[in-house]
Formats: structure tokens, C-alpha cells, sequence
């Protein structure tokens, strides 16, 4: 299985994560840019995820997981670039907003996925920009990279099973 790798740059306000799928790069985008497909690997093991989604700059990402125990937790992220399959770019939202990217609060983070194809792998990067270098560190600190490893070790399994079910 392929291992994450994260980067925390001394002193820079970003860091990066890296991992290698045995998926072609279509079917890896799909999987980040439908809900179906993210409601089955984005976020921990323990919750059901949902996902809505709206495929287009200015367009809102939702994510909602919830426990056995019935709390939630969701996050809104809105889409500032899209090039499919390749890149996709976004920041974080307020719990309530509707979509668009007039009237947005200063971002705290700004995460740039990117899809590249090498040696029959997709190779997926993470790169999360936060606004300053303390909210970097506790951003870091508080596990968001771990989150993002069980992300990827979820999709390499959900890729592994499409794969079986011919959907490659």
C-alpha cells in the first residue's frame, strides 16, 4: 500500500500531502468531485459521511459525518478553480453559506488538490495554505494530515473495490 507523505516546511504557512493510487486519474477525480463516491472514503471510519455537491467555480462543497452516538460535525468548502481532471482548488466556507464567492469571509485554509498520472499511478497532492503560520502549526498539531492519511487509505480500498466491480 502506498504511504501518505507530509511535508510542514519550517517557517512557511503551507504543508503537503502526497499519496499514489493504482486508479487512473479520471476515475481518482470522479471520486473527489461526486458525492456518491466522497460519501465513501472523506472522513473517519467511525461516521457515515454525506456529501452535496456543486461542480462549479463559486459552487458549494458540504460534508456531514455523523456518529452512532447522532452528533454530527460538517464543514462547507467553496470551489475557486476547477480543471478537470487535474486540479481543484478551494476554501473553506461558513456552516450556513449558500454558494457564490461574493461576500466570503477571509479563508483560513486554501487547499489545491492536484491529479497527476506517473508510472500507472495517480498521484494525488494535497496543498493546504493556511493564513498564517501559527494556524498552520495547529492545524497540523491537531491532526488535520492523519484525517486526511485515513482519507486516503479509505479511497485506495474504495478504488481497490471499484476496480473489482469493473467501474475502472
Amino acid at each position: 500500500m502506498s504511504q501518505n507523505v507530509v511535508t510542514v516546511p519550517p517557517g512557511a504557512d503551507y504543508f503537503t500531502i502526497e499519496r499514489s493510487f493504482a486508479a487512473p486519474r479520471t476515475l481518482v477525480w470522479r471520486c473527489y468531485t461526486q458525492p456518491q463516491h466522497l460519501a465513501r472514503f472523506w472522513g473517519p471510519r467511525d461516521a457515515r459521511t454525506s456529501a452535496t455537491v456543486d461542480l462549479r467555480v463559486g459552487g458549494l462543497w458540504r460534508t456531514v459525518w455523523t456518529y452512532d452516538s447522532g452528533q454530527t460535525y460538517g464543514y462547507s468548502s467553496v470551489y475557486l478553480e476547477l480543471i478537470e481532471p487535474e486540479r481543484i482548488h478551494y476554501r473553506d466556507a461558513p456552516g450556513d453559506w449558500t454558494g457564490g464567492l461574493d461576500g466570503l469571509p477571509p479563508a483560513e485554509l486554501v487547499s489545491t488538490i492536484t491529479l497527476t498520472e506517473r508510472d500507472a499511478q495517480t498521484v494525488v497532492l494535497a496543498h493546504v495554505r493556511a493564513a498564517s503560520i501559527a494556524l498552520r502549526d495547529e492545524t497540523v498539531a491537531r491532526g488535520f494530515a492523519g484525517m486526511v492519511g485515513v482519507g486516503n487509505d479509505r479511497l485506495s480500498d474504495y478504488l481497490e473495490t471499484l476496480a473489482q466491480k469493473g467501474a475502472v
